[in-house]
């Protein structure tokens, strides 16, 4: 039986919301929102939530089509309505309240109103070719992808470019890494997952790639390992769950990047 811990919804059970210049959360994946609280309109995320776990999926675009009229940005849609919605169903999910078919359901079509939300965002056709780049990874056999992709969504629109691996084994990450370089690497960790896992990721990382870079672990595994340990049995460079501390640290401040295209109409 999957590790509730490990699940997509469960990823953005960590959201909270810290003050800060640039966009940020404390969440799984270093998950980015605007600093700024925001109120959600239930009746937006009742209709979602309809949409998600229904048979027909024809009804998730539908409902963000109403979202969007309604007034509610793309950006607060993909920011703040899908993991609050992704936290619910986790919740309905530990209180026996939803099957895991029915959440695995969900959760795979709020990834797909995520792509439909903004195309550019699930590639690199925003980024200036000089914007920094940056590899974000979610280890093999580890099921909250969700998260990284409301991240990597969230980074590609602050113009830079991502390329973002999910489940990738350690073959693969290390051709990728052979052949391209990066400013940086972050990865997304879930409380269920092992130092020792992190470790090996970590060290094919350094292995394989041609320059050396940051490394940078996120997640819910800070809910359960001090950042300290997180550094030093991994050999990563650092380890936080807010985004804009790990874009400094990395030396990849914003006046590097550029505004991304906006998204096509849904």
């Amino acid at each position: 039986m999957a590790d509730r811990r490990n699940i997509d919804v469960m990823a953005a059970n960590a959201l909270r919301q810290i003050p800060d210049p640039i966009p940020q959360a404390a969440g799984t994946g270093l998950t980015l929102v605007p600093f700024a609280p925001r109120h959600l309109d239930r009746k937006v995320i009742t209709a979602m939530r309809a949409a998600a776990l229904d048979v027909n999926r024809d009804g998730c675009i539908a409902v963000m089509q109403d979202a969007i009229l309604a007034g509610i940005g793309r950006d607060d849609i993909a920011d703040f309505y899908i993991p609050q919605l992704a936290r619910e169903l986790g919740d309905d999910w530990c209180s026996d309240g939803l099957s895991f078919a029915a959440v695995t359901i969900g959760v795979s079509r709020l990834q797909a109103m995520l792509r439909e939300l903004g195309p550019e965002w699930a590639g690199d056709q925003s980024a200036n070719p000089a914007a920094p780049s940056i590899m974000l990874i979610v280890g093999q056999d580890v099921y909250h992808t969700l998260g990284a992709m409301v991240l990597s969504g969230q980074l590609r629109r602050k113009g830079l470019s991502v390329r973002l691996m999910l489940g990738a084994d350690s073959q693969e990450l290390a051709q990728k890494l052979a052949k391209t370089s990066y400013d940086a690497v972050f990865i997304s960790a879930s409380s269920g997952e092992s130092l020792e896992s992190l470790r090996r990721i970590v060290y094919v990382i350094r292995s394989s790639s041609k320059t050396s870079m940051p490394v940078v672990i996120g997640g819910t595994i800070l809910e359960v390992e001090k950042q300290y340990d997180v550094t030093a049995l991994t050999g990563a460079d650092h380890a936080t769950n807010v985004p804009s501390e790990a874009l400094e640290l990395c030396g990849l401040t914003t006046k590097y990047l550029t505004l991304a295209r906006q998204p096509r109409e849904v």
